[in-house]
């Protein structure tokens, strides 16, 4: 069963007397697409229980799916069969996901885990509960569903829609499977060439629960199914035209979500996921981009790249390595990689390998979208200061572009993209003023940015260090990609960064004193004076 499965199978497409138990509907009309082969309606609480484990003496932690509506702690909620006759009542006093309390357990859950929690219910031994079985709230009269909800059922798959995948894929592994060892890959491909990527998310889905069925019952299968549609699905997803985006207003940069950035297949699944962020006080917008091109992965140097950057090339810009697909959903979780492999630049020299910092502006997007986050919660103040540390760590490690000029003799290093200056060559490099009159020296973390504000025409272009930056910088600080994150150094982070520069070095001096392999540091300029 997969994220959202929907309990049993239907039995036969004959009409059903309607039958009540405890209040439930027990029968489904096949025309009613919200109805098929499951107890509940869309606005009611189902939970489906996977894992029953002991909680104390003599409670139990019950480990599952939401498959509908949502549910609040210290809720009691009828325990009943997999056809929704009630067994008994319990008390759900704790919901959590991955050690973490939540406020509500909702079919709409967005995040790497989605509908999967943790309920805690004290007053009933593990004995009593069954994998297979739910926990079950009807909704209450007149309930209505929340706009959120609203756009989750109008953009999930069709509970019919799933049946019949399911009922393909099974009947397709089934086939593949009486073959032995001899597993072919070709029919169940056949089976998926039409499915959206959306299909086949759920598909996957589907086959992984197969797999770890098969596992816990000693069979084999389902893996080389999962092995087989993976690929399929990364194929279907790069030929799309485009993909949507959640933007995070404070940044104007793609929405990080505790670490994973998050890609839709559809426009109506990246605003129900705006929708979603919104209870959280985030404000996000939706941006449609093209989903990958290769060639922009090798920029000539010094040359700008196109200003509608494809999504995975910029995830690469911006360090974006784990990727959720449509997530809210039947989502995946995959590596940027696995869309657009990073360039290969084994064969050239260190020196002729272009200038990129994914890994500081994945920093700086992490710290500016926790500092503009209009919220207040306990430790937040460590959290910042945490992220702030790792962000300007980044910075002292990293070398940075600069644009210049000169005037006077200049050669370049044999061997290297290098330039060296006589000594009574004059530099001159770029500054920028603000409004309040506050000059700020200029420094970028690739070739993209820097096209933004500089052309190879009017200016060249340094590699340095961000110990070179203090020490060419005559006005009020340092501003770091000022047309894109815009990071700001002034006097007491200069100094924070001179504080860690000198940890790295010692650092650096320590391991080769150890004979251990010592960690990068920030020096090799590109700047060089001959005397």
């Amino acid at each position: 069963m997969g994220l959202f499965g929907f309990g049993k199978k239907k039995q036969g497409n004959a009409p059903q007397e309607q039958e009540q138990k405890d209040g439930i509907d027990t029968t489904y009309s096949s025309e009613d697409d919200t109805r098929a082969d499951v107890f509940w309606n869309k606005e009611d609480f189902a939970f489906e229980i996977q894992k029953v484990l002991a909680y104390k003496e003599q409670g139990s932690i019950l480990v599952g799916r939401a498959q509908s509506g949502e549910l609040l702690p210290d809720t009691k909620i009828p325990y009943v069969d997999k056809n929704g006759r009630t067994v008994f009542h319990c008390t759900v006093s704790s919901i959590e996901q991955n050690g973490f309390k939540l406020k509500k357990a909702s079919v709409c859950q967005f995040g790497l885990y989605g509908p999967t929690f943790t309920l805690v219910v004290p007053d009933f031994a593990p004995n009593a509960f069954a994998a297979g079985n739910f926990l079950y709230k009807k909704a209450e009269e007149g309930a209505q569903l929340t706009p959120l909800y609203e756009a989750f059922e109008n953009c999930r798959l069709s509970r019919g829609r799933e049946q019949e995948i399911r009922a393909e894929l099974d009947a397709q592994m089934a086939q593949e499977n009486g073959n032995g060892e001899d597993f072919a890959a070709e029919g169940l491909l056949r089976v998926c060439e039409n499915y959206s990527v959306q299909e086949m998310i759920f598909a996957l889905t589907h086959v992984r629960d197969v797999a770890n069925r098969a596992q816990e019952e000693e069979k084999t299968g389902g893996n080389r199914a999962s092995d087989a549609l993976y690929p399929a699905m990364i194929a279907k997803l790069r030929a799309l035209d485009k993909v949507y985006l959640t933007v995070d207003k404070n940044t104007n940069y793609p929405f990080l979500n505790n670490g994973f950035v998050d890609v839709y297949t559809e426009e109506a699944y990246a605003q129900m996921a705006v929708l979603f962020y919104k209870e959280q006080f985030r404000e996000l917008e939706v941006k449609a981009m093209p989903v990958s091109n290769p060639e922009m992965l090798k920029p000539e140097e010094g040359q700008p790249l196109a200003a509608q950057m494809p999504a995975f090339v910029l995830f690469y810009y911006l360090g974006m390595e784990r990727v959720l697909v449509d997530d809210g959903l039947y989502r995946a979780a995959l590596g940027r990689g696995d869309v657009l492999p990073p360039p290969d630049f084994s064969k050239r020299p260190a020196a002729a390998v272009p200038v990129t910092n994914p890994a500081l502006r994945l920093r700086i997007l992490d710290f500016f979208g926790e500092a503009r986050w209009k919220v207040n919660y306990e430790k937040r103040g460590e959290v910042l200061q945490a992220k702030e540390h790792a962000m300007l760590t980044e910075v002292a490690k990293a070398k940075f572009i600069i644009p210049m000029k000169y005037e006077g003799a200049a050669q370049p290093k044999t061997g290297t993209n290098q330039i060296v200056f006589n000594k009574d060559t004059k530099l001159m490099f770029a500054a920028l003023k603000n409004t309040a009159g506050e000059t700020y020296t200029p420094i970028f973390t690739d070739f993209a940015e820097l096209g933004k504000m500089y052309q190879p025409k009017d200016w060249g272009a340094a590699v340095i260090s961000i110990q070179d930056a203090i020490s060419i910088n005559k006005g009020d600080g340092i501003a770091i990609n000022p047309s894109g994150e815009n990071l700001v150094l002034k006097e007491k982070a200069i100094g924070v960064v001179g504080e860690i520069l000198k940890k790295l070095k010692e650092q650096a001096e320590n391991a080769a004193n150890s004979g251990s392999p010592a960690q990068q540091d920030a020096s090799g300029a590109a700047i060089t004076r001959k005397a």
